[in-house]
C-alpha cells in the first residue's frame, strides 16, 4: 500500500499542471478561447510557472490516500463480510467490499480534493495571500464555512470514485480468477 500511495503521489505531482489548467479551464466563464495551451501561458504569464504546481501538496496527498485507503478498506471489507455474512468468495463479495471501499475513500479524500480544487482556482494577480498553503485553505474553510464544507462536492465524488473503484476491484479479482491465481 505504500508503495502505490508514493507512485501515485509522485504520478500527481508529475501531472499537477494538467489538473490546474483543466481546473481553470472548468471555471472560466467563457473569457478565453485560447484552450489549454492558452491557458497555461496565461498562467505562466501572469502568475509564474510555479503557479502550474498550486495544489500540489493536497493532491498529492489525496492520490496517496486514495490508493491506500481503497486498497486497505478493500481487503478489511472483504475479510470483514466474509466472517460477519454469508457472503463467500465471488462477484457479490467483490462488490459489496469494493462499494465499502469506494465510501471510505471518499470520506477520506473529499477534503483534500476540495482543498486542492481552491488552491489551485487561486490566482495570485486576484487574490494574493488569500491561503498560504492546504493546511491554511482547510483551517479558513473551517473557520468561515463550517466543518461540513470540507466535504462540499462528496456526493457528485462518490458519484464518480464509487463506481470507478467498484470497476477496478471487480475486475481485478475476475482477472486473476482467469489467469488462475488466487483472490486477493
Amino acid at each position: 500500500m505504500g508503495a502505490s500511495g508514493w507512485a501515485c503521489a509522485i504520478a500527481t505531482a508529475m501531472t499537477n499542471p494538467v489538473e490546474v489548467i483543466k481546473v481553470r479551464l472548468q471555471m472560466n466563464l467563457g473569457l478565453t478561447k485560447a484552450g489549454p495551451v492558452g491557458e497555461m501561458h496565461k498562467i505562466v504569464s501572469e502568475e509564474g510557472v510555479k503557479a502550474l504546481w498550486k495544489g500540489v501538496g493536497p493532491a498529492m496527498a489525496r492520490a496517496a490516500a486514495l490508493t491506500a485507503s481503497q486498497l486497505a478498506t478493500y481487503d478489511e471489507s472483504k475479510q470483514i463480510l466474509r466472517r460477519l455474512t454469508p457472503l463467500e468468495e465471488g462477484f457479490n463479495l467483490h462488490l459489496s467490499s469494493s462499494i465499502v471501499a469506494g465510501m471510505v475513500s471518499t470520506l477520506m479524500t473529499a477534503p483534500m480534493d476540495m482543498v486542492k480544487t481552491r488552491l489551485m482556482l487561486q490566482r495570485e494577480s486576484e487574490t494574493a495571500g488569500r491561503y498560504k498553503n492546504g493546511f491554511h485553505c482547510a483551517y479558513q474553510v473551517i473557520r468561515t464555512e463550517g466543518f461540513r464544507a470540507l466535504y462540499k462536492g462528496g456526493f457528485a465524488i462518490f458519484a464518480r470514485l464509487g463506481p470507478q473503484t467498484t470497476i477496478t476491484f471487480v475486475l481485478c479479482e475476475k482477472l486473476r480468477e482467469v489467469t488462475g491465481l488466487k483472490a486477493l
